[in-house]
């Protein structure tokens, strides 16, 4: 393996004007960096990462820890970070929790070992990011938010996303909404819930808890939940699930069941529907900012790392948008 001394040797200089002009090209003049830079080319010398990083005392490496890269929302969100990553010259290392505790706990140790920067989490578990405290990484939770612990944080305003989409089915004429949400642990799920509800109260509408299903934001349990809802003799005129997983599992059994959307049951869903484009009817649905919200948790980070004596807390709410589509019917 070629080393400093190789590409020295063959420069003709020291190892130590080598080395000056890996860590800090500024003090190594032109007419010397084109020898070094020459030599390291005939010799394929490739800088050692690690080295580099115990001089400098950062190794321009993120961690980013995603609970499911399954979720289209997940996978677009973490292109659209690699994208601003990359223009400020940070690698990323993407750990997939599968929301399990255990794994998300094991992924941040393995980060910390590789001495990352920072993290940008999308945890599962509050004692991941009581970990990260204790473990001294910055970080930056995005999407999922524990009150009661000062973090940076970076989110979409999930209560007005969906206050937004049920009132849109409210001025449609719907009282009967059947819910299809998570199990009231995550934020996202309880700040959505709670748009829901506020909107109904508005309206002075009845929530009917039997409408209310949890369906652990999972397409199958979505699918089994609809057939249900649907085979009620009271059942409700439309269906608002809290992601694009579970309004799948609807769809699918929607058409199983031989019904039509929005003849026989009105759907909206929070974030877009895979293949959104060619899918017909279009599904109104609630979308989430994803460019920004990379943007926004890269800059929050990066902000962090280059300042980690900044004490203030970083929060920041984006503001979705409801796309009207074709899968709601006026009662």
């Amino acid at each position: 393996m070629v080393t400093i001394f190789d590409v020295a040797k063959k420069a003709r200089v020291s190892v130590i004007t080598v080395s000056r002009l890996l860590n800090n090209p500024k003090i190594v003049s032109t007419k010397t960096s084109k020898k070094i830079f020459l030599a390291m080319e005939e010799l394929h010398y490739q800088p050692s990462q690690i080295a580099r990083s115990l001089v400098k005392k950062r190794t321009n490496t993120i961690g980013v820890i995603m609970p499911d890269i399954k979720n289209t929302f997940f996978n677009s969100w973490f292109r659209y970070i690699e994208d601003y990553a990359s223009m400020h010259e940070f690698n990323l290392l993407l750990c997939n929790t599968d929301e399990d505790p255990a794994k998300e706990i094991k992924y941040i140790k393995l980060l910390q070992s590789q001495r990352v920067d920072g993290v940008i989490i999308v945890p599962c578990t509050k004692n991941s990011v009581e970990y990260l405290f204790k473990s001294n990484l910055r970080f930056v939770l995005v999407d999922r938010l524990y009150k009661d612990l000062k973090t940076d944080f970076v989110s979409t305003d999930h209560f007005q996303g969906s206050f937004e989409a049920t009132e849109h089915l409210i001025r449609l004429g719907h009282k009967k909404i059947a819910v299809l949400r998570g199990a009231g642990v995550l934020y996202p799920d309880i700040e959505r819930y709670g748009g829901f509800v506020k909107a109904m109260e508005k309206h002075r509408l009845k929530v009917e808890d039997n409408l209310v299903l949890n369906c652990e934001f999972d397409e199958a349990k979505a699918s089994v939940a609809t057939i249900e809802l649907l085979e009620r003799k009271n059942k409700p005129t439309s269906i608002f699930t809290f992601n694009s997983l579970m309004m799948i599992g609807v769809i699918k059994s929607i058409q199983k069941m031989k019904l039509s959307i929005p003849q026989n049951i009105s759907l909206v869903s929070f974030d877009e529907i895979p293949s959104y484009d060619i899918f017909r009817p279009k599904i109104t649905h609630v979308i989430q900012p994803i460019n920004s919200l990379a943007k926004e948790a890269i800059s929050a980070l990066i902000k962090r790392i280059k300042n980690p004596d900044y004490t203030k807390s970083i929060r920041i709410f984006l503001k979705p948008d409801l796309v009207i589509g074709e899968s709601c019917r006026k009662i």
